[in-house]
């Protein structure tokens, strides 16, 4: 539009000029002939009056017509008698005109002749007739031309400058409605100030108006996705996870080899749960329960490895704790006991001990029933004992007894690059691949390939995240040359803090090519949270859109509130928790609340991916729901 604009004025300008011009030398002109015709036939007056005084004789009137002629200013004087018969003749041979002769020819100056009459007391004794030299007027009207020239260039300048300034004011609120278009269409929605035109100021205000309520419309659904979640997977009561969430959370932890280990499975029931409703009535106990639920997430908060706590059932709670040992659990089991004290004595319950507690360790690959069975064992023998504390500590990992080595063995295998990756497929609802995701895995001494849930908790401790991510990153970058399809990678959170990792990310990117829009990049959720790890996440996404690498969160599912910023980061794709999926086709709550996340994840363009799928029964129920990729045990072993 602003060029059209621009060509618009131009023309208009240079039309304007023109005709301008044009009209000035034509004027010109005119006005020249028009005092070459006044010189004519003022000097042909003057020469007919000087003749009628004077004697008629050839020589006298040869005299006065040369002296007017040597004046140079004519390009023929005649006298003539009664019949026409020329009595005295001069013609000039003067030069041409001063003028170029294209300029001559195409504009061509008309001197009309003057006459006069010349007497003889009272009769005609013949006439004069005198034409003026138009070979000064050209070059007058040549030398004018080129300084009227020169003024409308200068005047033609000068305005384009002025309309160059006009649009270059005008393109800046134009410029703002344009970006705001742009970043609508990329995901991003941000609020402009109003332009100071009238005109403009409409279209922002509509702009602004339109961004506001389509932001408005994004909260709206994540705060619908918010309240279907916590009705399918979460207690009324206590709000906690409940007893589908939990499972299906533990679940992932024996089986995602990302996943520490080994960790606690600790068991809480409330004893007596009936008695205390029938002394107390049911809305002091439900106070009770509430209050034993805040008296969990408090004794966790501490702990690292982000434990989940879940409400089983009426009495029971269960606390998921990865990467505990077995002290943690002991000081944990009394912690919770004396918490549980507390919570009596503040509820006026005179219960002594109010709670039970059974644990059981666990290790990835171990079947999920068989460790809640093993800690609901522990449960029932705590609550015949003084203290009500029982545990099961199994077998201690051998990764756990290597602690204090495992520093400079990572930093042998960083040195030695004793990595390779594995591939596990990720497909389309139909089948087809999607892309494979890429997990790192360590080469030990002995040639054993360690998982990252081996060594990770032990690069964190040490600092080492970020030189294994980009570790990863560059094998799938050299995986990238040597086979065809996509790469999905996993990245740590904290990895973005380190100063030297998005620089070094940066410069492995440059030297892709066209191999960098093959790469998938993804965080966990949980590592980024769902606020202030958002920022740190923005140099990245910015990254990995300037050279077309795909973003994804894997493990999604507990900020939804965060929706709408991970759409205003370009992020292209989500990997959906498997404790939602888990058992999902007799799930309806589960099933809801999956297909509003596709449904709004759709409208921002968004893929759903779910993870761990480990039925065809699950898959199936996926596919009907509008997830867009698989991954997990049945993609793995069934991938068509």
């Amino acid at each position: 539009m602003l060029t059209r604009l621009w060509l618009s004025v131009l023309i208009a300008m240079l039309v304007a000029l023109g005709v301008s011009f044009s009209v000035s030398l034509v004027t010109a002109r005119n006005y020249l002939e028009q005092q070459l015709f006044a010189q004519a036939s003022d000097s042909a007056a003057s020469l007919a009056l000087s003749m009628s005084q004077q004697s008629k004789d050839a020589a006298t009137s040869e005299l006065l017509v040369s002296a007017l002629f040597d004046s140079g200013h004519f390009e023929f004087i005649r006298y003539l008698d009664t019949a026409g018969k020329p009595l005295v003749e001069r013609r000039s041979g003067a030069p041409a005109p001063a003028a170029p002769g294209w300029f001559v020819a195409l504009m061509p100056i008309e001197a009309r002749q003057g006459e006069a009459l010349v007497s003889d007391g009272w009769k005609q004794a013949g006439r004069v007739v005198v034409q003026a030299s138009a070979r000064y007027a050209y070059g007058e009207l040549w030398s004018g031309t080129l300084r009227l020239a020169a003024t409308q260039l200068l005047i033609g300048l000068l305005l384009c400058a002025a309309v160059a300034m006009l649009m270059r004011w005008l393109q800046r609120p134009l410029r703002a409605i344009v970006e705001q278009a742009e970043a609508i269409g990329q995901r991003r929605f941000e609020t402009k100030s109003l332009p100071v035109v009238p005109e403009l100021r409409v279209v922002g205000l509509a702009m602004n108006t339109m961004v506001e309520r389509v932001r408005a419309m994004f909260s709206e659904q994540a705060s619908r996705i918010e309240q279907i979640r916590n009705e399918a997977n979460r207690d009324s009561l206590t709000r906690l996870p409940n007893r589908g969430l939990f499972s299906g959370a533990l679940r992932d932890a024996l089986n995602d080899e990302q996943a520490a280990p080994a960790g606690v499975l600790v068991m809480c029931r409330v004893l007596d749960l009936v008695a205390i409703n029938r002394e107390i009535g049911r809305e002091r106990t439900d106070m009770l329960l509430a209050a034993c639920a805040d008296m969990l997430r408090a004794a966790v908060e501490p702990l690292a490895g982000e434990p989940m706590t879940g409400r089983l059932n009426g009495a029971d709670f269960a606390i998921l704790v990865p990467d505990a040992s077995v002290d943690d659990a002991h000081l944990l089991g009394q912690n919770l006991l004396a918490g549980f004290a507390r919570v009596a004595l503040q509820n006026g319950v005179e219960r002594e001990p109010l709670a039970a507690i059974g644990w059981a360790r666990y290790r990835r690959g171990e079947e999920a029933a068989a460790v809640m069975l093993r800690a609901d064992a522990c449960l029932m023998q705590a609550e015949a004992s003084s203290p009500p504390v029982v545990g099961n500590a199994g077998e201690t990992p051998a990764s756990a007894a290597q602690a204090g080595v495992w520093q400079a063995r990572l930093e042998h295998a960083l040195q030695m690059r004793a990595f390779e990756l594995a591939f596990y497929p990720v497909v389309r609802a139909d089948g087809s691949l999607l892309h494979q995701e890429a997990m790192l895995r360590l080469i030990d001494e002995e040639g054993q390939r360690l998982t990252a849930g081996q060594f990770m908790p032990a690069a964190l401790r040490h600092g080492l995240i970020a030189r294994l991510d980009m570790m990863t990153l560059e094998l799938a970058m050299a995986r990238l040359d040597h086979q065809p399809g996509d790469i999905a990678v996993n990245i740590s959170a904290l990895s973005l803090d380190a100063p030297e990792f998005l620089p070094a990310f940066k410069a492995l990117l440059a030297t892709a090519g066209a191999r960098a829009p093959r790469l998938w990049v993804e965080l966990a959720e949980r590592g980024i949270g769902a606020s202030g790890g958002l920022d740190a996440l923005a140099p990245l996404a910015r990254l990995l859109a300037d050279c077309g690498a795909k973003l994804g969160i894997e493990h999604f599912g507990r900020h939804f509130a965060s929706m709408p910023r991970l759409h205003a980061l370009s992020v292209d794709y989500l990997k959906l928790d498997g404790a939602f999926v888990a058992e999902i086709e007799s799930n309806e709550g589960n099933q809801r609340f999956v297909r509003t996340v596709v449904d709004v994840a759709g409208s921002l363009d968004i893929q759903v991916i779910a993870e761990r799928v480990t039925s065809r029964a699950e898959w199936r129920t996926l596919a009907t729901l509008g997830v867009a990729g698989m991954t997990g045990p049945a993609v793995t072993t069934d991938p068509h």
